[in-house]
């Protein structure tokens, strides 16, 4: 990761930089920032294993695939109320097997978030999921 997109130490400011970089023409650079934006909302959630920081990970990038190319940011609401009722590893690996891992993994690719997808993260921790597997 570049060392501008290193120092950003708030998701907001994430965003505000892929904007400039875009504008300017560096979509790598934005892309970045997109992922360093990832990162750091996940790691804002302190009372949580490494394995569900994983999962928020995935959360969180199916939100910026969701906005991709959109005006306004857009939530994961079914995402995150299934979160609040059963859990976040229940979720993802719910998620994991559900159409909407398949929607968005073409956009988690363009945005280099595939690593974040809900199926890859379920199969790096070692979830029980046909996406899994």
């Amino acid at each position: 990761m570049h060392e501008l997109v290193l120092r950003i130490k708030k998701p907001e400011l994430c965003y505000v930089f892929a904007d400039n970089a875009t504008r300017r023409g560096h979509e790598d650079l934005a892309r970045q920032a997109y992922r360093r934006a990832v990162d750091l909302r996940a790691a804002a959630h302190q009372e949580v294993s490494e394995d569900e920081r994983q999962a928020l990970k995935a959360f969180y990038a199916y939100e910026e695939a969701l906005s991709w190319g959109q005006r306004k940011r857009k939530r994961a609401t079914g995402t995150w109320q299934m979160v609040s009722r059963i859990g976040i590893l229940p979720t993802l690996e719910k998620r994991a097997e559900g159409k909407q891992a398949d929607e968005a993994r073409d956009t988690l690719k363009h945005l280099d978030m595939d690593d974040y997808s809900f199926g890859a993260v379920a199969q790096s921790i070692g979830l029980n999921s046909k996406a899994a597997a």
